[in-house]
């Protein structure tokens, strides 16, 4: 198991979020995302379906304890997310709610399991068609 590739997914599937979130926000307007539940719920489902893609790719990519693997990378993709988090709020005086985090974290447990094996599946697959 390499760790530079894991830090390099987490680093990775990080500022992949950071972009797309800044992006949409860009795109409706700071004032209208502070009040916006359809763009809270839209940031949930584009982070899903981004956190998904990312661990069907690496579960594909890894052939040795791929769960291990996807578990350690989101590990440090949280560890970066809520440090960010805590440096702001301590910076920049930005207020963290931890409730802000519970449902991305709830759907980055479920993007971990359902994309490692989808990962898995389709790296099986591509072995029985050979």
């Amino acid at each position: 198991m390499k760790y530079s590739r894991i830090v390099l997914f987490s680093v990775g599937l990080y500022l992949l979020l950071v972009a797309l979130s800044t992006i949409a926000t860009k795109i409706v307007g700071f004032d209208e995302m502070t009040q916006s539940t359809s763009l809270t719920f839209t940031y949930c489902v584009l982070g899903f379906v981004t956190s998904l893609i990312v661990y069907c790719y690496l579960g594909y990519k890894q052939t040795v304890s791929p769960y291990k693997q996807a578990f350690l990378v989101a590990a440090v993709y949280w560890f970066i997310d809520l440090s960010v988090g805590a440096l702001l709020y301590i910076l920049l005086e930005i207020s963290m709610d931890p409730l802000i985090y519970l449902i991305p974290a709830f759907l980055h447990v479920i993007a971990v399991l359902l994309g490692t094996l989808l990962g898995i599946q389709l790296r099986r697959k591509r072995v029985e068609r050979k």
